[in-house]
């Protein structure tokens, strides 16, 4: 008798241990392989209420214009003389990779208002792809968005007053925003088109 149990017991651990083999050998869902170059965030934090004017059909930015689809926002200014220009030409890129349907929506905001007015951003945005949209509004109106994305900007030898030569610090990273208008990843620039294209599939999967 005492031998049976010995051997049920023998034979309950063998199972117990193939149990623990199998499930230790079972493939672990797809981790995201990103660029070290982007920071992601899950459930980012909702972002403080803002209003923009817009090149869009509404002529306005606000949170609902970020809610539905994937969006590529990015701060910047017209008269950037190398950083603004090249980042756009890459999302234009991008956007022709992923393809218009799947690409996200580019929302260029200004940070230079007293020079980037609404006709001026359109005619800026467009001559990199015709889906692209500028926003801008004055240093009150801005600053809820760039609050929320940590973001910041700084015009240089301004006082405030209008001048051709001035030049604008400002982040140059590259916000994904999810569907419901959050912050998912911040991509560090310049990146290159495929790498972009590949982070920005797997971020979109991985949400």
């Amino acid at each position: 008798m005492k031998g049976l149990v010995a051997l049920i017991a023998g034979l309950s651990v063998l199972v117990l241990m193939g149990a623990i083999y199998w499930v230790s050998t079972i493939p672990a869902p797809s981790e995201m392989k990103i660029s070290k170059l982007v920071v992601a965030i899950d459930d980012g934090p909702t972002m403080d209420n803002f209003k923009l004017q817009s090149t869009s059909h509404e002529a306005v930015l606000d949170n609902s214009s970020l809610e539905g689809h994937w969006t590529y926002l990015v701060f910047g200014y017209t008269h950037c003389p190398d950083v603004c220009p090249t980042t756009l030409n890459t999302l234009a890129k991008v956007t022709q990779k992923l393809g218009v349907d799947k690409a996200p929506l580019v929302v260029f905001v200004s940070v230079d208002a007293p020079r980037d007015n609404v006709q001026i951003l359109k005619q800026y945005v467009t001559s990199f792809d015709k889906t692209f949209i500028g926003a801008t509004g004055n240093d009150e109106a801005l600053k809820p968005l760039v609050k929320s994305l940590s973001a910041y900007y700084q015009r240089k030898n301004n006082n405030d007053t209008v001048k051709e030569g001035y030049t604008v610090d400002h982040t140059s990273s590259v916000f994904l925003i999810n569907t419901k208008g959050q912050l998912r990843a911040a991509f560090t620039m310049p990146g290159t088109v495929d790498q972009i294209v590949s982070d920005t599939n797997q971020l979109m999967s991985h949400h």
